[in-house]
């Protein structure tokens, strides 16, 4: 879906098999609303476009579907997938299961890598790595591919040898993203909080509840 925003096209990375929830995660709702669908939204507020990267045809009633060519890389199969069919100068990956991370919080990434012109990839760091929140530059798709042609599948190691003949790869921290406004360490492991299992489910749903 194309509109007003930033030159990103964002991709929701939703080709996971779910295998300790049992059940099929994109399609979990989250306060009344199928994950992918929370997703998708976040980032058409702030992206000029915005689509899902997995092998499901089911998901096209959420937004239009990038098929996967690789069934062993992971999250990066759905990056180069991404990564081959963005229509923006960048291309931005979140992940279909992290379903409280502010869009705002994105939108304010987003915009602060924007006006880096010599990175050419950056993911979100929030306690720990976060490299399936990252943004790569569009023309660095052949790039990921030769990589993920070596066999490597470690998202920060991929983005690492896209940058080896130039240009930053960057680590963004989300406390200093917030700045004076950072909400607290409590605030900040909830919104990166995974849903993998029932009880993390039960854990994100309480949370709506309780905000």
């Amino acid at each position: 879906m194309s509109g007003a925003g930033l030159p990103v096209h964002g991709f929701v990375l939703a080709g996971g098999k779910s295998t300790r929830m049992g059940r099929d995660k994109p399609l979990l709702e989250i306060g009344g609303q199928p994950m992918v669908q929370v997703a998708v939204g976040k980032l058409q507020s702030f992206c000029a476009e915005a689509s899902i990267a997995g092998n499901r045809d089911d998901l096209s009633a959420f937004g239009t579907v990038v098929w996967e060519e690789r069934v062993d890389a992971g999250a990066a199969a759905g990056i180069e997938a991404g990564l081959r069919a963005a229509r923006q100068p960048w291309a931005l990956f979140m992940p279909v299961d992290v379903p409280l991370v502010p869009a705002e919080l994105l939108r304010t990434w987003a915009a602060q890598v924007l006006r880096e012109p010599r990175v050419v990839v950056g993911h979100l760091y929030a306690f720990r790595d976060q490299p399936a929140f990252c943004m790569i530059r569009s023309g660095c798709a052949d790039a990921f591919s030769a990589a993920l042609e070596t066999g490597e599948r470690k998202l920060a190691r991929l983005f690492d040898r896209l940058v080896q003949s130039g240009g930053v790869h960057r680590v963004y921290s989300v406390r200093e993203l917030y700045g004076a406004g950072y909400p607290g360490d409590e605030s900040l492991r909830r919104m990166f909080m995974n849903v993998n299992t029932p009880e993390d489910l039960a854990q994100v749903e309480g949370a709506i509840t309780r905000d």
